[in-house]
């Protein structure tokens, strides 16, 4: 008997039966694994848009899987606020969070590589944050309450740019964008 206790107790000490949690890199016995380790993405709605565009209805999403995100939509889900754990999407180059009910865009400024974001139909006043999406090619930012467009003039590689029905831009503001810009289409049709 005292041998395999022995050989239990060195099984314990040297690891063996224990797996290595992808998360932390660190070993931990499979009971505990499973009741400690949390979701990669814990927004239930970031979650289902992820495995509809990855085209994965089950089974776990790993760090690999999200590297593999390029395109997310985000549209019509009563958003109030940038859901937590975009900025674990490095790969994104597509963001379509239009129809929500977003006041600030405070955490898409870490979604460096995006190249297309539609913040359409929400309630947002500024752009505050966007200046420092400097790959951005498409921006569309109509039908929200935009009283102020500073920073969008950063954004150099911008070629589109919608800012229909926002009634409370100037043309005065809306013209100093263009000319700063230079882009392509400017939609700003009854502002």
């Amino acid at each position: 008997m005292k041998p395999t206790y022995h050989a239990v107790l060195l099984a314990l000490v040297l690891g063996v039966g224990c797996e290595e949690d992808a998360e932390t890199g660190t070993s931990l016995p499979p009971e505990l694994t499973k009741a400690t380790s949390s979701k990669l993405i814990e927004d239930p709605i970031v979650e289902a848009a992820i495995r509809k565009s990855l085209k994965k209805p089950e089974g776990k999403l790993t760090n690999a899987d999200l590297k593999k995100v390029t395109r997310l939509n985000l549209s019509e889900n009563r958003l109030t606020e940038l859901p937590k754990g975009l900025e674990k999407l490095t790969k994104l180059r597509a963001l379509h969070l239009g129809d929500n009910k977003l006041t600030d865009v405070k955490g898409l400024e870490k979604l460096t590589q995006l190249t297309r974001l539609d913040l359409s139909a929400n309630q947002l006043t500024s752009v505050k944050g966007l200046e420092k999406l400097t790959q951005l090619t498409w921006l569309d930012l109509h039908y929200n309450q935009l009283t102020d467009v500073k920073g969008l003039e950063k954004l150099t590689q911008l070629k589109k740019l919608n800012l229909f029905l926002n009634n409370n831009l100037t043309m005065a503001q809306i013209d100093e964008l263009y000319e700063a810009l230079k882009i392509e289409i400017l939609h700003n049709a009854e502002n």
